[in-house]
């Protein structure tokens, strides 16, 4: 059971993004929810290092999803390489069915 279950960590620019592209997924019943953390953000880009602040979606779904949830994230998203990485969860009972119930 506990391997179709996921979180979907997404990267954006802005806060705006971040909730754009968290209303699109739950609409869409791509993921149940999501939370948005702002934090400080140091990576390579173009052979230089880069420091900005970035919003990091953290998302709940199903692992089926993940192509779908791909494909519209890419659309939206101002960065040419976003963030975009799944991790398979396991939780409580009601958290997961939480999951399953909004996810189609």
């Amino acid at each position: 059971m506990s391997k179709e279950f996921c979180q979907v960590i997404i990267s954006a620019t802005s806060e705006k993004e971040a909730k754009l592209i968290s209303k699109i997924l739950i609409k869409r019943k791509l993921i149940a929810g999501s939370l948005i953390i702002k934090g400080p953000s140091i990576y390579w880009w173009q052979d230089e290092i880069v420091e900005k602040m970035y919003y990091n979606v953290h998302a709940y779904s199903l692992l089926s999803k993940k192509k779908e949830i791909i494909s519209e994230v890419e659309k939206i998203h101002q960065d040419q390489v976003p963030v975009i990485s799944f991790s398979k969860i396991d939780g409580n009972k009601s958290f997961l069915e939480w999951i399953k119930k909004y996810v189609n």
